[in-house]
């Protein structure tokens, strides 16, 4: 995306063929693709990356999902979900979300146990940042140390 939420039709297929492409040269073995509505007014990019890669079992999987809209000419973001999910699941996880207007972050860490799944967030623009992110916290192990727990909030359903 051009400015982080809005993109026109073509630029949309030729960044989801960019985007599979360059984190499959990065990380590994790699599946991606999207569906449009029945109306053709929202689509939903998905590209799973499997860790650590090639021809090992995987040890978790990056998923990473952007909702659009059909607004005044372009696909406008309006939802992301951005997951780092050890296998087998649950075994710990970590995600930045945007959904219901509210930015947050997930983070469940198997080796010590939380009440609270979920934390403050931040606006997350760039895709490649949060997969180099995720990806770390895949190498390093996941934690959850210095995350503000977001109270009052209840996530509904996801779609």
């Amino acid at each position: 995306m051009s400015d982080g939420r809005r993109i026109g039709r073509h630029a949309y297929n030729q960044r989801l063929e960019e985007l599979a492409a360059a984190f499959a040269g990065r990380y590994g073995r790699v599946e991606y693709g999207s569906g449009l509505s029945a109306s053709g007014r929202m689509i939903k990019l998905r590209i799973t990356v499997h860790l650590p890669g090639w021809f090992v079992p995987d040890e978790a999987t990056l998923v990473l999902v952007e909702k659009h809209e059909w607004r005044a000419g372009a696909w406008e973001r309006y939802a992301y979900a951005y997951d780092l999910h050890r296998t087998p699941r649950p075994n710990g996880r970590f995600a930045y979300h945007w959904h219901d207007d509210v930015f947050h972050v997930h983070c469940a860490d198997p080796r010590e146990p939380r009440p609270d799944h979920h934390y403050k967030g931040f606006e997350v623009d760039d895709l490649f940042w949060v997969a180099d992110q995720l990806y770390l916290m895949f190498a390093r192990g996941i934690a959850c140390f210095g995350l503000q727990p977001l109270r009052g909030w209840v996530e509904e359903a996801a779609d």
